[in-house]
């Protein structure tokens, strides 16, 4: 498969009174072409600050990339100027952001938000930009396009004006979506919609697609692989299937056993005890370990490394202490031979 993006030991912090306070540390991860690729954990846990990162949208914010490097197509992201990146933004890069209502422009129609777009990267006439933001709006399923085109946003329901975000995002046929949160506040109902527009938009334009989310139910629906965040780290990183099949982190065998059931018949849905950590009061060791039952005592003072098994990215103790006594026999045994 071709790499659209590989992140590299990105770290993203935010300039406080007593200096640089880190948020993403050292993250690395890539999306293939034609691949959905989820970034799930608890809000707090850097998800949207890495998206924020790689688009480069942080000059309005206290926070700045530290270290690291974001390659899209050969290129270091981090490495350009604003100009630069705008280039890439809307273009090769697009953006959907959690709550539409806030990123569509309440006084400005539809149809004027979608135009300026096509215009600004496809060198494309007022009467050509029009009927190719017509022909977006009816590709993610948007009926009467050409009457929408005259409403406001405020006019629209939610799952139209995702649907709106979703045809602008695709509108100059990028290479990569991010989607922060696509389907936050919507129904269930809604969401099943927006996520079948996605894979069909993405199956239809090969685009790789970096699905920003919470819900596990997202991610087992649309992602092919998934990486799971906890305290701006990544504890996790497998295949979807592997990642249900047999989770490995505490953390991530926790968020799956938090999600309803059907036919479970049972009162009260498992939780997580505790609540995400502050980057200004990280705890030392594991990061998870407050909250985790398998917690052990090296957990509390030495934070594991990423380290690789056969289909699974995992950062815990648990794993690391059983490598390390594979790797010790192994040693003893080419000893004694």
């Amino acid at each position: 498969m071709n790499q659209l993006l590989q992140v590299k030991n990105l770290k993203t912090g935010f300039r406080k009174e007593n200096g640089m306070q880190n948020v993403v540390h050292g993250i690395s991860f890539h999306v293939n072409k034609g691949e959905i690729v989820g970034i799930v954990g608890e809000s707090g846990c850097g998800k949207s600050v890495t998206s924020l990162s790689i688009m480069r949208l942080l000059h309005d914010t206290p926070g700045e990339i530290v270290d690291g490097s974001v390659m899209f197509k050969e290129e270091d992201l981090t490495a350009l100027s604003e100009r630069q990146m705008k280039k890439y933004r809307g273009n090769e890069l697009s953006m959907i952001f959690q709550e539409p209502m806030t990123s569509l422009n309440p006084v400005l129609k539809i149809g004027r938000q979608l135009r300026e777009t096509i215009q600004l990267h496809l060198n494309m006439s007022k009467k050509e930009a029009h009927q190719h933001a017509i022909s977006m709006l009816k590709s993610v399923g948007i009926p009467r396009a050409e009457d929408v085109m005259n409403d406001y946003p405020h006019q629209l329901s939610g799952g139209m004006r995702q649907r709106v975000m979703i045809a602008i995002a695709i509108s100059c046929n990028p290479s990569l979506l991010i989607a922060d949160e696509p389907t936050t506040a919507l129904d269930v109902t809604i969401q099943a919609q927006i996520l079948s527009v996605l894979k069909d938009v993405q199956k239809q334009n090969e685009m790789g697609i970096l699905m920003i989310t919470h819900d596990l139910g997202v991610v087992a629906e649309v992602c092919d692989r998934v990486v799971v965040m906890y305290a701006g780290r990544i504890v996790e990183s497998a295949t979807v299937e592997e990642l249900f099949a047999a989770p490995k982190h505490p953390y991530t065998k926790g968020l799956i056993a938090s999600v309803p059931k059907i036919g479970q018949g049972i009162n009260r849905l498992y939780s997580i005890p505790g609540t995400v950590p502050s980057p200004s009061n990280m705890p030392t060791g594991c990061k998870f370990a407050p909250r985790c039952s398998q917690v052990m005592e090296i957990c509390k003072t030495k934070e594991p490394d990423l380290i690789q098994m056969k289909e699974h990215d995992c950062r815990c103790w648990l794993y690391q202490e059983k490598e390390q006594e594979v790797e010790h026999i192994e040693k003893g045994s080419s000893a004694r031979g």
